[in-house]
């Protein structure tokens, strides 16, 4: 299985051009991949980096854990594997530095973006296949999708949908959900995707059930709150001329970073505006359509 097919990155050129761009004046020369996937962004560290560099590689998804750590072996000596959520800034670096005396690391990107193995072979993230519907990205994760739709009030699914999935049909989803499960319980996403089918016009049909799909995930795994918390301890965990760079894929994540950047006393933004994918690079990822990638550096 090679990287691309676990999961290709995204703008990797120029989310590398601004993490390590301080790489010849950093005191640490440790780099977070808080978002390991398919090891695409961690591997583009090390190779850009000499031997005294090293990469903590995070991801709370076990499988891109065993995944990577396969991948990368050549730079075992490199690198340090942590299987938690990014949320978890702060613990984890102070856990992986500890013998550390100024645990700071030089830089920290994030990547938001679901892997192609996620949506290929793990339950519930895709209504193109027929699973389980789970939506877990990691065994930290207590509520599924289906609890969610099943169990939560009619109130709770319709902020979710109108907030989280930004739906213009969002009352008559959410009533619809509810009716459904008075007869059935939902169980799997082509349960979901056909009940959607019969009341979604056709030319919205793919778009809004990304958006019903997009916002139990953001709930499931508390998506957006963790990556509040992870922007916010970042700041804290980043040496003086220490960079951060971040790629989201949807508005509500994209205003966050914007938001944090913007807010933050001890960040410098260096992207003015979003940078985005360019047309070939779309053309080869579709995917990489909607990426925006911000970056800011730590005050010295």
């Amino acid at each position: 299985m090679s990287g691309d097919f676990y999961h290709e990155p995204v703008l990797l050129n120029e989310a590398m051009s601004l993490l390590l761009g301080n790489k010849d004046s950093c005191r640490s020369k440790v780099y977070v991949d808080c978002t390991l996937g398919g090891g695409g962004y961690a591997k583009k560290i090390l190779e850009e980096t000499g031997k005294d560099f090293r990469v903590i590689a995070i991801d709370r998804d076990n499988n891109a854990i065993v995944y990577s750590v396969n991948s990368l072996d050549r730079y075992s000596d490199r690198i340090i594997f942590v299987k938690d959520n990014f949320s978890n800034i702060n613990d984890i670096i102070f856990r992986s530095l500890k013998s550390e005396t100024e645990p700071g690391v030089s830089g920290i990107v994030m990547d938001l973006g679901l892997s192609t193995f996620q949506l290929d072979y793990e339950e519930g993230f895709s209504y193109q296949k027929n699973t389980a519907l789970d939506m877990r990205a990691g065994d930290d994760a207590g509520t599924t999708a289906a609890e969610v739709l099943n169990e939560w009030s009619e109130q709770d699914l319709l902020k979710i949908f109108k907030e989280y999935g930004e739906l213009r049909y969002n009352r008559q989803i959410t009533r619809d959900i509810i009716e459904y499960r008075r007869l059935k319980k939902f169980e799997t996403t082509s349960e979901l995707a056909e009940l959607l089918k019969k009341k979604i016009p056709p030319r919205f049909l793919n778009k809004d059930l990304s958006k019903v799909f997009q916002a139990l995930r953001i709930t499931v795994n508390d998506e957006l709150d963790n990556l509040k918390k992870a922007l916010e301890d970042s700041q804290k965990c980043l040496e003086p001329g220490g960079r951060i760079a971040v790629v989201s894929y949807h508005s509500l994540e994209d205003r966050i970073v914007k938001n944090v950047f913007r807010a933050s006393e001890s960040l410098k933004v260096i992207t003015k505006k979003p940078v985005t994918a360019s047309k070939r690079e779309i053309e080869h990822n579709t995917r990489a359509r909607s990426a925006k990638l911000r970056a800011a550096e730590k005050a010295l």
